[in-house]
């Protein structure tokens, strides 16, 4: 940081801090000065992830939200991925400012997280997927559809990112998943449903905030649904990347 502000003073960052392990938005925090990081113990039992924070998402409804999209990893050899179509959208509940040295605390405005804002007084719950601090991924894409962005580029750019990011994590996951599973075991013998949550920059590019190991499955009520159509993204075999074709809608 010090060495970015030297080459440029312009640059005036605000940072999120995330407790390493945390969940549930617990223990989140914005700050603006690196020293104002609060060490909970030592950084070898608390240590904690510092991103630079993205100060201009796009907004609806003059709030700030993500997206939860959920992606099945079947196998590593050969990999092979599955986005679902749809996905989650989770939002503020208080109008989004820029942060600033007095709305830093606002954890309202700046974080997304759905166990933090489902205690908010602002909170809308909702079964109508158009409305509501959660709602579907599809009803978002909808609407800027209606406003003439070109949805099906965000999504091929959205499929883009999670293909690089699987594939930057394929090295280590098969290290745990040859020291779990013998050898000589034929075919695939389990399979890991991965939480992406992305947010989407003013321009409609997706930006990856985490990716989470065991996302959340929990629904608010229950509802008679058809299931989840999986589109297959790529499969890597000795012949190097094979991207299947699939149907966006």
């Amino acid at each position: 940081v010090r060495m970015m502000k030297d080459s440029d003073p312009s640059w005036k960052p605000t940072f999120i801090v995330k407790p390493d392990g945390g969940c549930q938005g617990d223990g989140i925090y914005l700050i603006k000065d690196p020293s104002d990081i609060r060490l909970m113990g030592s950084i070898q039992s608390r240590p904690a992830v510092v991103q630079e924070y993205i100060c201009k998402p796009l907004l609806v409804d003059k709030l700030k939200f993500d997206i939860r999209l959920y992606v099945l990893l079947k196998s590593l050899e050969p990999l092979e991925i599955y986005i679902a179509k749809d996905g989650l959208s989770r939002f503020c509940t208080e109008p989004y400012q820029e942060p600033t040295l007095k709305n830093l605390h606002q954890v309202f405005m700046h974080l997304t997280n759905y166990s933090l804002n489902i205690h908010s007084g602002n909170f809308i719950h909702s079964d109508n997927v158009n409305t509501g601090s959660k709602r579907t991924f599809s009803s978002i894409l909808c609407r800027l559809s209606s406003r003439g962005a070109d949805v099906k580029k965000l999504w091929s750019d959205i499929i883009s990112l999670v293909i690089k990011t699987i594939i930057a994590l394929t090295p280590e996951l098969k290290v745990y998943y040859q020291s779990d599973i013998p050898a000589g075991k034929p075919g695939p013998t389990c399979f890991q449903i991965l939480g992406f949550d992305i947010l989407l920059m003013k321009n409609l590019k997706p930006m990856l905030l985490e990716v989470n190991a065991n996302p959340s499955m929990r629904i608010e009520h229950e509802q008679e649904v058809r299931p989840f159509n999986m589109i297959v993204i790529l499969e890597l075999n000795c012949l190097g990347l094979v991207f299947w074709s699939f149907s966006l809608f």
